[in-house]
């Protein structure tokens, strides 16, 4: 059986990745990528706003938190390699006309 705090927790989670994912489609801004940032920021808000500060629930697992940056950390990683093998550069990224 479930806790009102552990329900409120999910709903809050699921309402926050549907939000999550309505907001970058309507931007049509949707990728994976975003997504998981989104959702790994998502949790770690969600985390620290619900979670009593003397208490850490037993449901959640230890390795929930470190996986979700670790993937976070991840998408960040191909974006900029996928960047840098655009060659772009900071340089590039400077105004037309403007030579650095």
């Amino acid at each position: 059986m479930t806790t009102p705090r552990r329900r409120r927790y999910l709903r809050a989670q699921l309402a926050w990745l549907l939000a999550a994912a309505l907001g970058l489609a309507a931007l049509g801004a949707f990728s994976l990528g975003a997504y998981v940032l989104l959702a790994v920021l998502g949790s770690v808000v969600l985390d620290e706003v619900l979670t009593p500060v003397a208490a850490e629930p037993r449901w959640r697992p230890r390795w929930l938190l470190p996986a979700g940056l670790l993937a976070a950390a991840l998408v960040v990683v191909l974006r900029t390699l996928e960047l840098l093998s655009l060659g772009l550069s900071p340089g590039a990224l400077a105004a037309p006309g403007v030579v650095p």
